[in-house]
């Protein structure tokens, strides 16, 4: 068994078992938090930095501080103040996106091991409430887990929450099968980690479609991957991982598929068969034109189709853990010829030449309006956001190199509409004025707070961030104060009253 694979069973036992994992020594780097008096809320500072006009929308991520081994889902508004944070778990995979009409924010959280994990999606509505839980059910699939004999719930895998418009979900998941190695050198009877798609009705739960990387060996030869077996592949408890599929979308009626260690995208056909296959180092069916080159890349997307062409944006990692060289990671978006010529042509590719990124892992890339792009770095925290003219717009940072991280990031419009109330703390100083604070967790389009003491409205002060200060003459220790949001949907919604205490 190998270190990796040990040390991901030694997690999964340990979040299992209830222990919260958190790990801390002195002379770690830790990126500062930040915290607040009116809420128990604490996330990372978020380092802005804009060179040029953004678009519009919140960030959506997932912060990961990989010492503690703590995350949330967050979303953070453009000048770097939080807007929402979620539960403390582990999660991956989030995405706003639109279900009947309506935003909603669907996210991945379970048990993770190294690039993999066993959990479910979660769907919330725009006031924070779940309102729907897909689960693959792991014994009625016949899964086998590296985590045997746990038992786990639900099989869903961390890299995709895609929603569609048929009411359904596209998510990957993983299942440990044996397959012959000796094509890459392992053993004929060995075992693997088959990566697989499935779409499942949201209401249902029921599976409307499903396709194995193993399954299709014919047409998806294990010889593609850059994986090196590195001892794996003898048994079930140490399988050898080698498709690792990170991204689902679907088009009418097929499949766009990434594979990571494949370096290889596949368009898969409803009945399962593959209609293409772009290689980023060979071209697979394709002729790769100057530039156009990638490999261990993360969300892959359809910018644009038609019959005859193909636009494809992606992450381009360009580099793993077992690489052994450091390639500079960029965004790239490529236009690909389905009949003639079929030729790859490179669209555009970009990257921070001031402050470059060589990520190891995750990522993603979002086309935005007006030709603007947003990049996040996954194992590098760090997000960019780029022009129509390919120049850097804006990058922000939330943590240090390693020590923290997030799958993907992605900008959305939304309108927080938290069902709690506002939360407030009020403390006299020494000098005799009362300092009050308030926050309301989710809520994105406060103006402005009123401090009311009975029915006495003692003081309008505009919102600023997550929680506003405000300073007030007059009011005691024995007086009770509310806040109410002024502006927005919330817009008179008041906090429960809170006695003035001693700062």
């Amino acid at each position: 068994m190998t270190q990796s694979m040990m040390h991901c069973i030694a997690q999964a036992l340990t979040i299992l078992a209830g222990f919260s994992g958190l790990v801390e020594s002195a002379d770690e780097a830790l990126w500062p938090l930040q915290s607040f008096k009116s809420s128990s809320v604490q996330t990372p500072f978020m380092n802005v930095t804009k060179m040029g006009q953004t678009e519009p929308g919140y960030l959506f991520f997932t912060p990961h501080d990989v010492p503690r081994e703590t995350g949330h889902p967050v979303i953070y508004s453009d000048d770097g103040e939080l807007v929402w944070q979620g539960k403390s778990g582990n999660y991956s995979a989030l995405q706003p996106q639109m279900l009947n009409d309506e935003p909603v924010i669907a996210y991945w959280s379970g048990y993770s091991g190294e690039g993999f994990g066993f959990g479910a999606i979660t769907i919330l509505n725009s006031s924070y409430d779940e309102i729907h839980r897909v689960t693959l059910d792991c014994k009625k699939e016949g899964f086998v887990t590296v985590f045997d004999p746990l038992e786990l719930d639900s099989c869903i895998d961390i890299h995709e929450s895609q929603l569609t418009d048929n009411g359904t979900i596209l998510v990957t998941a993983v299942n440990v099968t044996q397959a012959d190695l000796s094509a890459v050198g392992g053993p004929k009877n060995g075992w693997v980690q088959d990566a697989l798609v499935y779409e499942i009705d949201l209401v249902t739960n029921d599976i409307v479609f499903r396709w194995s990387t193993h399954g299709n060996s014919d047409q998806v030869s294990i010889t593609n991957t850059r994986a090196p077996l590195e001892g794996s592949g003898g048994n079930k408890s140490d399988p050898y991982g080698y498709p690792h599929l990170n991204a689902v979308y679907r088009y009418g009626d097929s499949y766009l598929v990434s594979s990571r260690y494949m370096c290889s995208l596949f368009f898969i056909d409803s009945d399962g068969m593959v209609k293409w296959h772009l290689h980023g180092r060979t071209g697979g069916d394709f002729q790769l034109g100057l530039g156009t080159s990638f490999c261990y890349q993360h969300d892959a997307r359809f910018v644009s189709q038609s019959e005859e062409r193909v636009t494809i944006s992606l992450h381009n990692n360009e580099n793993t853990g077992f690489t052994g060289h450091t390639s500079l990671t960029t965004g790239i978006v490529l236009d690909v010829e389905l009949q003639g010529s079929k030729q790859v042509t490179l669209k555009s590719r970009m990257w921070d030449a001031a402050e470059p990124v060589f990520a190891q892992s995750q990522g993603s890339y979002q086309s935005l309006g007006n030709g603007h792009s947003l990049q996040n770095h996954g194992a590098t925290p760090k997000i960019e956001e780029y022009d129509e003219n390919g120049a850097i717009v804006m990058r922000a940072r939330f943590g240090y190199d390693n020590s923290m991280q997030t799958y993907r990031t992605y900008r959305y419009p939304w309108v927080g509409r938290p069902a709690t109330k506002p939360a407030a703390m009020a403390c006299s100083n020494d000098d005799g004025k009362t300092v009050v604070y308030v926050s309301w967790n989710g809520a994105s389009d406060v103006q402005a707070w009123t401090v009311r003491s009975g029915s006495a409205v003692e003081k309008t002060a505009v919102r600023n961030g997550f929680e506003t200060k405000i300073m007030i003459e007059g009011l005691d220790n024995s007086d009770s104060i509310v806040v109410e949001a002024v502006g927005g949907v919330g817009d008179g919604m008041a906090s429960d009253p809170v006695t003035v205490g001693q700062c």
